[in-house]
């Protein structure tokens, strides 16, 4: 039996030995759409479980056995995301990098993961645009 996970993020169905091949940002999509995934499901279990000992009724415990089979898939694959993440890592750099730069890619990996790719890339190409235009440089496109 092959582990899959339906990714929206890539839009596409990847598989667990097919995760080598992603690209680092693709990576870092996956990744961050598993761990959402993964806290999700930890939240309707918690969910169920309090609302179970609230009502006095038990939890379908066949719902809770699917819920926690495909959490522990997501981990798996979080896993061996992070580890293709890891592995390639950039070297690092003969010379010092700046602060405004290391804070750049910081803040620039939190907005993705927060927003998405879609709304990332909406909210940089406006910014870059509104640089363009204090600067009074003529925007492409525009």
């Amino acid at each position: 039996m092959e582990f899959t996970f339906n990714s929206k993020s890539l839009e596409r169905q990847v598989a667990l030995h097919e995760i080598h091949q992603l690209s680092v940002a693709d990576a870092r999509k996956l990744h961050a759409e598993l761990v959402i995934a993964v806290q999700a499901m930890d939240d309707k279990v918690n969910e169920a479980q309090v609302m179970a000992q609230a009502s006095g009724i038990p939890a379908d415990k066949d719902w809770i056995h699917r819920v926690k089979k495909k959490r522990r898939i997501c981990v798996a694959f979080a896993t061996q995301v992070k580890q293709v993440m890891e592995s390639s890592a950039p070297v690092p750099q003969a010379q010092p990098t700046s602060f405004v730069t290391v804070y750049q890619q910081r803040l620039d990996e939190l907005l993705l993961e927060e927003l998405g790719q879609t709304v990332f890339d909406e909210i940089k190409a406006e910014a870059r645009d509104l640089a363009l235009a204090d600067l009074q440089v003529p925007v492409q496109g525009a």
